[in-house]
C-alpha cells in the first residue's frame, strides 16, 4: 500500500445566514467547474484529504479544487478555487529486489579493553551455586 501525504484544506466561512453547509469540486489537471467531480460537506471549513472525502480518488497529476456556499435551496455561490500544491500521486514503485549470497565475511572486532566488553555466564559455576542455595 502506497502512502499519500495528507493536506488540510480550509476555507472562510460565507457571512450569508441561509448558508447550510459548502461543495467540494476537483478536477485533474485543472479546469474545475460545476461539473467536475464533486462532494457535499457539511456546515465544515476545513477538511483533511484525502481521509475526509471517500469519493475522493487521487489521480496521476496536480489537481485543482473548488469549493462553494449551499443554501437550503441547493443554490450556490461562486466557486473559489486553488490548485492543489503538489500531486496526489505516488512514484512507481522499486522493482527487480533481490540478495545474493556472497563469498565474503563480515568479521567482527572485539574492544580492545576486555573489562568493557560483555562477560558470558558460566552456567558451571551457576549451577553450583544454586545446588548450594538449594541445600542450605
Amino acid at each position: 500500500m502506497a502512502k499519500i501525504k495528507k493536506r488540510r484544506l480550509s476555507w472562510l466561512a460565507s457571512s450569508s445566514s441561509q448558508v447550510v453547509g459548502y461543495k467540494l469540486y476537483w478536477s485533474e489537471g485543472g479546469g474545475v467547474n460545476y461539473d467536475s467531480q464533486c462532494v457535499t460537506l457539511g456546515n465544515i471549513t476545513e477538511l483533511i484529504l484525502p481521509d475526509n472525502v471517500d469519493a475522493f480518488t487521487p489521480g496521476s497529476g496536480p489537481i485543482e479544487l473548488g469549493i462553494t456556499a449551499v443554501d437550503e435551496l441547493g443554490n450556490e455561490s461562486d466557486m473559489v478555487t486553488v490548485m492543489a500544491p503538489y500531486q496526489f500521486s505516488v512514484p512507481e514503485a522499486p522493482k527487480g529486489i533481490r540478495m545474493e549470497t556472497l563469498k565474503d565475511f563480515h568479521s567482527t572486532h572485539f574492544r580492545e579493553d576486555e573489562s568493557e566488553a560483555p562477560q558470558p555466564i558460566n552456567l558451571l559455576k551457576s549451577v553450583e551455586s544454586v545446588k548450594r542455595l538449594r541445600s542450605g
